[in-house]
């Protein structure tokens, strides 16, 4: 399969956060203006998907498969938060990202996101087979 897709290819992906981005269930109200760890992987995984996605054949995308994650500081809900990634490597089907994402303050969090490159079509055929009652 060709595509575009090699190490050291980067990216940059901007996310003005706002309450959305804060932990929804917080029953102090103390985590309620803290952008969420779940948020901070939500805008990997667009920033990533936005990054790779558009390099493939039409009838392929990327889907997330493994995540390491390091959320270092806090940052305040209304923070514009910054994400860096690239392309550490690229084996077969598996692409390894490695991930940075800082506010006005500096670094919130670090790691390395691996996603795999598959037909959309198989993707599919793989999920039904996997819960055939529910067809």
């Amino acid at each position: 399969m060709m595509n575009q897709i090699k190490k050291g290819l980067t990216a940059t992906y901007t996310k003005n956060t706002t309450s959305n981005d804060a932990y929804p269930s917080s029953s102090t109200g103390t985590l309620d203006y803290l952008v969420s760890t779940p948020s901070l992987i939500a805008m990997i995984i667009d920033g990533a998907t936005n990054m790779l996605d558009k390099l493939l054949p039409a009838d392929y995308i990327t889907v997330g498969k493994n995540i390491e994650l390091h959320h270092e500081h806090p940052s305040l809900v209304g923070e514009t938060i910054t994400l860096k990634l690239q392309v550490d490597s690229v084996e077969g089907h598996s692409i390894i990202l490695d991930v940075q994402a800082s506010d006005s303050k500096g670094l919130v969090c670090s790691g390395k996101y691996e996603r795999a490159v598959i037909n959309k079509d198989k993707l599919l055929e793989i999920a039904y087979h996997r819960a055939p009652d529910l067809l």
